[in-house]
């Protein structure tokens, strides 16, 4: 649906309306829904289906953050394939979560014809919720969602968020709600990392345990290893890096303390290589 290329219009309206919200005046708003409505005259002229309706997309979402909902949705029923109009009433959607219009925005995911996508509108309105600050209303919103990998993936962002902001409790709790694997592992390396980045390195180690996937253990123990050893604490991170029984864990957290000891002493762990390769530019 997007085509990756953002003109000098999309340009301004980023920075109109995303990227300062707070300092758009009155009268820029008004400026900017004038500005939308020249934009949607001559995204109508545009003879590529595929480009001219990305660029309605584009619109209508850009109406919906100027509080224009009834241009939004008009403009949305333009978009003749279903699967793209669902994406752009998703995108509506999550605009109305982020403005704290959290009713407005499930009535707007009720609009989308496909389930699944009606499932991903619901995850976007929980995001939207975690972005404006509504941890509460996100996993209200969350268990609304009547698809497992949906629902799965709203509650791995809500506890991470949880654990960013202190409520690691909180988060441990969210994770038990997550039935898809790869999402709780996500979610658990996210709550361990915030705990390493407070210092509790015991807490993080707990949390990494508790991973069913080795790998994701391994990746999560080579990061805390190469955060203590960062603190001078190599010979703790040694300890208990000693009581791990499964190479592909020890030697993960292995390479977290040489990593650590490498930034430690100011050479990122891929200069060499850059040097090596440097030296010998006839290999490429």
């Amino acid at each position: 649906m997007r085509t990756g290329k953002l003109g000098t219009f999309c340009l301004f309206l980023l920075l109109l309306l995303g990227i300062h919200p707070q300092a758009a005046l009155p009268a820029d708003h008004s400026v900017a829904k004038q500005v939308l409505r020249d934009a949607e005259r001559d995204a109508a002229m545009i003879a590529n289906e595929y480009i001219r309706e990305n660029t309605l997309h584009d619109i209508a979402v850009a109406d919906a953050r100027a509080q224009d909902l009834k241009k939004a949705f008009e403009i949305a029923s333009e978009i003749r394939r279903q699967g793209d109009r669902d994406l752009t009433l998703l995108e509506i959607a999550e605009t109305q979560a982020r403005s704290n219009q959290v009713q407005a925005a499930r009535q707007t995911a009720s609009r989308i014809g496909d389930a699944s996508d009606r499932a991903a509108a619901m995850e976007a309105i929980a995001v939207g919720q975690l972005a404006a600050g509504d941890q509460t209303g996100a996993l209200q919103t969350a268990k609304l969602i009547h698809t497992e990998i949906n629902r799965s993936g709203a509650l791995m962002q809500i506890a991470i968020a949880q654990a960013q902001s202190g409520n690691v409790k909180d988060a441990l709790d969210t994770v038990k709600d997550i039935e898809d694997p790869l999402r709780r592992n996500v979610a658990l390396h996210g709550i361990a990392l915030s705990q390493m980045r407070d210092g509790d390195i015991p807490g993080a180690l707990a949390t990494a345990s508790v991973m069913a996937s080795e790998v994701s253990r391994a990746k999560a123990y080579k990061e805390i290893a190469a955060a203590q050893t960062q603190r001078g604490d190599m010979g703790k991170a040694r300890l208990w890096i000693n009581t791990l029984t499964s190479p592909i864990e020890k030697s993960s957290a292995l390479l977290g303390v040489a990593n650590g000891l490498l930034e430690k002493s100011g050479v990122p762990p891929d200069a060499p290589c850059e040097k090596l390769h440097a030296a010998n530019p006839s290999r490429d």
